[in-house]
């Protein structure tokens, strides 16, 4: 549609799944008026891990957006440490002929590379503009308020993360805790004497620690993002039982890597934030409303990496197709043409990462446990293509190896059953 009759579409989150939500639907609807709002201005932090696997950037290649890869960090390796000091390295790119390339990307740099791609792609971007509130309108429209402002849409994309104001807008509940983790990140400088810090994306299940499991993501100039995530639940109970916050659990990993070997320095930027993962199947759509959510904001975090970058990208080009198909038909988007569209949308997402999310939600319970994270970790350093496969479920939507995974843990267990 073009002219009077084009659809208006809100787009409230500037982060990279909002972003990519806007390019895909200017590239799938270009008559549509396409608006993007955030309440911050950028470039921003944000806090996150930094990780930008081979999901991601399979996206932003779709996107036509490689280039924007350019200026970061590469790391060619991951590793996977578990209980006993077992360690599972992948050396990348490639490896058992998949492709496992990543990226490290700051959200200050990369959230505002992508904004400003969706302003190049014909969106309007508004930034420092707050959305609060809207209410269902006539002929199946939304009334937005912006920023004290009311306008109307024809459709409302929330793309404004873990404590979505769409989300409460349109009467989704947020995902119980037990689906919810929370992670604590910092900056800071690490190496180590024989270990290629700034070549290796680490994650450590430590015996002392689990459920929490720690990240050192490599920056230029041995920099580093460094973490610790864990469910919410946990921490209520490490806080009950011990006292322990969590900034204590976050230093009581950095001294493990110190004991380990690694020089830990210049920590700054310390920030926290929750991340509701995938398990929970949160609704991406709510009857009657012009609505839809994607991202954090609809609960598609990995539930074993805490990455949602990719899933929420992901979810933004398969919504604009579905809008894309729904416009070339010809069909008019109020009456049935819409809510079929979301509708559609929301079984495709389902279909396609359904098992994913059921296989990394099993592999995170049972890392949870020290007998089974000693397990699998033995498991995946006794086989390259296990540990391709567990790279990526980490960072991309793999789910048929997982099976085997668990195989390969059978096996491991079997001198432990003898004795």
């Amino acid at each position: 549609m073009t002219g009077d009759n084009a659809p208006r579409v809100l787009v409230v989150g500037g982060g990279p799944a909002g972003a990519a939500t806007a390019i895909a639907l200017r590239r799938e609807l270009p008559g549509a008026h396409v608006s993007l709002v955030d309440k911050a201005t950028f470039p921003r932090d944000k806090t996150c891990g930094d990780g930008l696997g081979p999901g991601a950037r399979r996206v932003l290649d779709g996107l036509g957006l490689t280039e924007l890869l350019k200026p970061f960090h590469m790391p060619m390796s991951v590793a996977i440490s578990g209980p006993g000091g077992v360690e599972a390295l992948a050396r990348g790119p490639l490896m058992e002929g998949r492709d496992l390339a990543g990226y490290v990307t700051p959200r200050l740099a990369l959230d505002d590379l992508l904004l400003n791609a969706a302003r190049d792609a014909g969106a309007e971007v508004r930034e420092g503009v707050a959305f609060e509130g809207m209410t269902a309108a006539d002929g199946g429209r939304e009334q937005v308020t912006l920023s004290g402002d009311d306008t109307t849409f024809d459709l409302v994309v929330g793309a404004d993360g873990a404590y979505s104001t769409v989300r409460r807008a349109i009467g989704v509940e947020r995902p119980a805790m037990r689906h919810t983790h929370i992670a604590m990140r910092a900056y800071g400088r690490v190496t180590h004497p024989d270990k290629p810090v700034s070549d290796t994306l680490r994650f450590d299940f430590l015996e002392s620690l689990l459920p929490v499991y720690g990240w050192v993501f490599p920056l230029p100039d041995d920099g580093a993002n460094i973490g610790v995530g864990l469910p919410v639940n946990h921490l209520k109970r490490q806080t009950a039982r011990h006292g322990r916050k969590l900034r204590d659990l976050f230093d009581l990993y950095v001294e493990d890597l110190e004991r380990r070997g690694f020089s830990v320095s210049g920590l700054e930027r310390v920030a926290a934030h929750q991340l509701p993962h995938a398990a929970a199947r949160t609704p991406m759509t709510a009857p009657g409303r012009a609505a839809v959510l994607v991202g954090d904001a609809a609960a598609t975090i990995n539930p074993l990496s805490g990455e949602g970058i990719f899933y929420g990208m992901a979810a933004g080009v398969q919504l604009a197709e579905h809008l894309g198909e729904l416009d070339r038909s010809g069909t008019a988007w109020h009456g049935a043409g819409l809510p079929g569209a979301l509708a559609g949308f929301e079984r495709a997402h389902r279909r396609r990462f359904a098992r994913h999310y059921r296989e990394c939600y099993l592999a995170q319970q049972l890392m949870r446990s020290k007998t089974w994270a000693g397990i699998a970790t033995r498991a995946v350093a006794a086989s390259d293509e296990a540990m391709a496969h567990v790279a990526l479920m980490l960072f991309d939507e793999q789910s048929a190896g997982s099976r085997g995974l668990l195989r390969l843990a059978a096996h491991s267990m079997r001198p432990l059953l003898r004795r």
